[in-house]
């Protein structure tokens, strides 16, 4: 039977297509004449967007970046140096590469070796030998050979394109990046730029808050010589153990940071599972497991692949910053967050060979843990003078020397005083010190001084003050850092003129933490601006619910992790306040993206793997609302959940809480939606009777109504129980309605991904293993195209039968091993069993029955786990008779 596929061609191609308009580069500003040093090419380490920095990496150190052209540049892309604004880069997208000097040398060396043509000014022999006898570049499609000219152009360290650039070091093996010089080797400069080179790094590496700290840094690396993998830097609170850890990072040239931000107050916490599913979809791009478990194996294998010979991370570090308010009075991980102890177990295996910076004012006493403990003490006096000199103040004061003393060389302290010095005193240490010596002195505590420093500062601008203690409200976990545009919302009773002025003098004061135009606080000021906030109810309750606006209104669409734990922080601030009903809305807002319009930030999260945290931010809320639409929907996103967990009883009888309710208040689509989903719930466990009953009932209602899409969806369920029953001809009925009013189902990526599976399930079954193969391919690309892992492995499970029906076992079981793989992965219960049951039978039908038996009992301890007792005697059938 020949079916019109084109209503499903025309789906995928409405979903997929983007802006088609040619990609015609944006004219080149001229480049400044007599640039010197600071002429080149970088590349791009940290994005640079328009009207935001980012950073690159320029002959060998970082720097901060701009491009004034409307566009984004991706980390790892090539820029031109066009001119520098302070120690600010400007840069603009290259198109063009040149060689290093370097580089040509490592060119040469190569080419002798290929060629064996020695001596200069035979360029154009060389540049013929190599168009000649390497017409295409190595790993590359068939293209125009490389011509001699270009050749000669490349060895003579001459301007030529990115792509035939990268093309003629693949040919001679080379990295492309150390051809061009990217980063390394100081060697690189010319003699009479360096001294003006070291002036700029100099300038640009000025962090004025680390000074001080050389022998700290190499205590760091000799520990980590001695393998030393997990260490825990202690101090009393703004002694610098955080810019001590990046600092170290950033100096011993670590390619990744993992970072967890540790909430302040124990209950804000973010649970370890969230932070490992955090870490595998910004640094890896990969789905996480659906358990904690599985999602630590993950992060193992990633952490692993830095020792193999290809060693595609590069040295990796993880910081775990402000641990104390995890830790109980004996030291040891809370109960409520004993994930983390899994979590630097892992980190602790010494075949990672990565290293972590714990950094607390606690020590840690974990028995099956044991880091090696670092004690941070102050700066000394030199560091202070150092730093007071950076800031044009006295450095031969005795004044300095006693505030020294006073506060034992506490950075955070030495900053606070700088500033109010500066400000207050005109830079006047001895007068500053004569007004405040008998109090500091008396009260030679961080909180006190943060204190007077708030006072002091209500006192001189009350605006800027005000500012201040609205950012405590701001939680710098889960987002680390916010953009100056949460700063100005939060000065709403302040003249716009005024903000910028206001946002300036924090930053001056060293009272707000700023990193590429993104800002946070000091885990010492935040608490004292959280203190004096929350003292004041109306003033708590209006602050939260301005930044919550901010951040609802900021995000536009999901498309990233980072965007979806933006748009969370509205509902973060709603329970702050326990605005619980506000905090609802906030999981049930709809954003339009690829795959749906409206899509509930609820839905995001789970199609970007985050089910844990979404699970736990519904269930936190749900016994505080009151019955009606919104948890009415929350049940019904919490039962997607629980299904797609494997859960299935927890699904269930959310779903039916979720039904349940929209009854009473005549929500009709959710009740429909009730019984299409706990309809699929029975079929996962095989109660086929039942979830036939469901989806006749789900499809009476939803056929010929508004809610016509669900009828749709019902069709292609029904289609596949009915072709299990034996019931051909009305399956394929079916398919054909399906096939016709394909479009009306294009409304999530589920039903996209999941109607494909469902008719070729349904045509494998009755015999059209063509058309069936068909189905499986489209699903299969699809999931390709999506990145939904779980469709993927189900796609190549059914394309694993269709070879086994052919007698082509060799391309069954490597479609069922490859399925398994990414099921074992992401720990699909349902979908694994089923994976492992259709193996069973493989290796059945090719007469291994040792292996048949493995599977078949694999598949039933699964469905045992997931307590379904018709999918286990489904498969003790067949295993009884292997």
């Amino acid at each position: 039977m020949n079916f019109n596929f084109s209503n499903v061609f025309q789906s995928f191609q409405t979903s997929t297509t983007t802006d088609s308009s040619p990609n015609v580069p944006t004219p080149r500003s001229p480049l400044p004449a007599n640039l010197g040093y600071y002429s080149g090419q970088a590349i791009v380490e940290q994005i640079i967007q328009p009207g935001k920095p980012g950073r690159v990496r320029f002959k060998g150190s970082r720097w901060f970046a701009r491009c004034d052209q409307p566009v984004d540049i991706s980390p790892h892309e090539l820029v031109d140096v066009i001119g520098i604004q302070n120690i600010t880069l400007l840069v603009e997208p290259a198109f063009l590469l040149t060689a290093s000097y370097i580089g040509l040398i490592k060119v040469r060396q190569a080419i002798q070796q290929r060629s064996r043509i020695q001596g200069s000014g035979k360029d154009r022999q060389i540049a013929e030998f190599l168009a000649r006898e390497s017409p295409n570049p190595v790993g590359q499609n068939p293209v125009e050979p490389i011509a001699p000219e270009t050749w000669q152009r490349f060895i003579q360290g001459k301007p030529i394109y990115i792509k035939t650039f990268q093309a003629c070091c693949d040919v001679l093996e080379l990295p492309w990046k150390e051809v061009v010089g990217y980063g390394d080797s100081e060697a690189e400069l010319e003699p009479a730029d360096v001294s003006e080179a070291q002036e700029l790094q100099a300038e640009a590496k000025d962090d004025l808050s680390f000074v001080g700290r050389d022998m700290a840094i190499a205590d760091l690396q000799r520990l980590v010589d001695e393998k030393a993998q997990i260490i825990t830097i202690l101090g009393e609170g703004g002694i610098g153990k955080t810019v001590l850890a990046q600092q170290y990072f950033s100096q011993a040239n670590f390619d990744m940071v993992l970072e967890c931000w540790m909430a302040k107050e124990t209950q804000n916490i973010t649970s370890a599972e969230g932070v490992v599913l955090a870490w595998l979809q910004k640094y890896f791009e990969e789905e996480a497991g659906r358990t904690f478990a599985a999602s630590l194996e993950q992060l193992r294998r990633h952490l692993q692949a830095k020792s193999s010979p290809m060693n595609p991370l590069g040295k990796v570090g993880v910081l775990i910053d402000n641990l104390e308010p995890a830790l109980d009075r004996k030291g040891q991980i809370l109960p409520a967050h004993r994930g983390y102890v899994a979590l630097l177990e892992v980190l602790a295996d010494p075949v990672l060979d990565c290293v972590t910076l714990i950094t607390s004012r606690e020590p840690m006493h974990e028995p099956t843990i044991a880091p090696q403990t670092y004690t941070l003490s102050g700066l000394d006096e030199t560091a202070w003078r150092q730093f007071f000199g950076s800031r044009s103040l006295p450095t031969d004061s005795p004044a300095l020397a006693a505030m020294h003393q006073a506060y034992s060389g506490n950075a955070k302290a030495m900053s606070i005083l700088s500033s109010a010095i500066s400000v207050d005193y005109g830079g006047d240490i001895e007068a500053f010190w004569h007004d405040h010596q008998t109090n500091l002195l008396d009260t030679a505590d961080l909180e006190d001084l943060v204190s007077s420093h708030f006072t002091r500062l209500q006192q001189i601008y009350p605006e800027a003050y005000t500012l201040l203690c609205r950012m405590g409200c701001c939680r710098f976990q889960d987002v680390a850092t916010v953009p100056v545009e949460v700063l100005y919302c939060l000065l709403w009773d302040v003249p716009v003129l005024k903000h910028r002025s206001i946002v300036r003098f924090l930053r001056d004061l060293f009272l707000v933490e700023v990193d590429n135009e993104e800002y946070r606080l000091h885990p010492v000021i935040q608490a004292k601006a959280l203190a004096i906030l929350r003292s004041n109810f109306q003033e708590w309750d209006l602050t939260n619910r301005k930044v919550a606006d901010f951040w609802t209104e900021r995000v536009t669409t999901i498309a990233t992790v980072e965007d979806a734990m933006m748009a969370a922080e509205a509902y973060r601030h709603y329970v702050q306040i326990e605005d619980w009903d506000s905090a609802a809305a906030v999981i049930l807002y709809g954003r339009d993206c690829q795959w749906q319009k409206g899509e509930p930030l609820g839905i995001s999260f789970y199609r970007l793997g985050l089910l844990q945290r979404m699970i736990n931010a519904i269930t936190r809320i749900l016994d505080r609302l009151q019955p009606g639409y919104p948890l009415c929907k929350l049940y019904n996103i919490l039962g997607d959940l629980y299904w797609l967990t494997g859960n299935l009883q927890a699904a269930i009888g959310a779903h039916q809480k979720s039904r349940d309710m929209a009854i009473d208040f005549q929500l009709k689509d959710l009740e429909i939606q009730g019984l299409f989903n706990i309809g699929l719930c029975k079929l996962s466990l095989w109660e086929l009777p039942e979830a036939e009953a469901l989806f006749e009932q789900a499809n009476a209602q939803a056929e010929n109504t508004e809610w016509h899409m669900y009828a749709v969806g019902c069709w292609f369920c029904l289609a596949l129980l009915k072709s299990v029953n034996g019931r051909t001809s009305e399956a394929l009925r079916l398919v054909e309605r399906v096939l016709n009013e394909y479009t009306a189902i294009g409304y999530s990526a589920w039903s996209r991904g999941y109607s494909l599976l469902f008719l070729g399930g349904t045509l494998r079954n009755i015999g059209d293993a063509e058309q069936a193969q068909k189905m499986y391919e489209l699903a299969k690309n699809y999931a390709e195209q999506s990145r939904y892992t779980q469709v993927k492995a189900e796609a190549l499970n059914g394309l694993a039968m269709i070879c086994r029906s052919r007698q082509d076992f060799k391309g069954a079981v490597a479609n069922h091993l490859a399925a398994k793989r990414l099921l074992d992965r992401i720990e699909a219960k349902g979908d694994l069993a089923e994976v492992n049951y259709q193996l069973g039978l493989t290796y059945r039908q090719m007469n291994e029955l040792a292996e048949s038996r493995n599977c078949l009992q694999k598949a039933i301890a699964l469905f045992q786990q997931m307590n379904a007792p018709r999918q286990v005697q489904r498969v003790q059938q067949v295993l009884s008779s292997v």
